[in-house]
């Protein structure tokens, strides 16, 4: 199966289980969930040709374990989904410092402008707003959310870090990856701690979706960066 068509399948299963969480198809869903994220990964380890990286295969694993427990059911396992979410952000996150310092070692803090301490504000505000409205029910839900919360906001702030100090394409990518990681997150809390509507269902499902997509493309030329 060429490269093209492994990307096309992705797309049409990517729509397919869209419109199937949306409209609450639940056998299209059954059918469609757990095939985008595999389609996905053999599309990266097909476009590597052997030079991929293990962190992404691993990445892949929780991200698959964590969506079908949400797929099971979202409410009774999100604190355990939630966990397993974490985990390659916590990779990423590694990847990223190991990325970041070296650089700031060579270019210096002070190319570090204004925007990093925009985004930083940005992101600390929308952290305690949502954290202040959700209703914890116990001090691991409360310390599990905190933590997860804590994370994005530092890949936000390390990302956008990067980015100015090095402008390319990796570093884009790796902006939009978080970026949707943290509209996917923020809606899929709102959805299962506050309410269920279908614009939060919609963008959640949107940025969901393109977060994968941006974190394999993300992947790829990194591998490619290092050959």
């Amino acid at each position: 199966m060429s490269k093209k068509t492994i990307l096309y399948t992705f797309i049409v299963v990517c729509v397919l289980y869209f419109f199937s969480a949306l409209l609450q198809l639940d056998s299209l869903e059954i059918l469609t969930k757990p095939l985008f994220l595999p389609v996905l990964l053999y599309y990266y380890i097909k476009k590597c040709k052997g030079n991929y990286q293990y962190r992404v295969i691993i990445s892949f694993i929780f991200y698959y374990i964590a969506e079908m427990l949400v797929l099971n059911d979202g409410k009774q396992y999100y604190l355990i989904s939630v966990s397993f979410f974490l985990v390659p952000y916590l990779i990423l996150l590694y990847f990223v410092i190991k990325d970041l310092f070296p650089l700031l070692k060579d270019k210096g803090y002070n190319k570090i402008n204004v925007s990093v301490f925009i985004v930083f504000v940005l992101l600390v505000y929308l952290y305690v707003s949502i954290i202040s409205i959700l209703d914890t029910e116990t001090f691991y839900e409360e310390a599990l959310l905190n933590f997860y919360g804590l994370i994005l906001m530092l890949l936000g702030v390390f990302a956008i870090t990067l980015y100015i100090l090095k402008h390319s394409a990796i570093n884009l990518f790796l902006i939009m990856t978080v970026i949707a990681f943290i509209v996917s997150d923020m809606f899929y809390i709102f959805i299962v701690k506050i309410e269920y509507n279908w614009v939060f269902k919609s963008v959640n499902l949107i940025s969901q979706l393109l977060s994968y997509y941006f974190f394999v493309t993300y992947s790829l030329i990194n591998a490619k960066n290092r050959k």
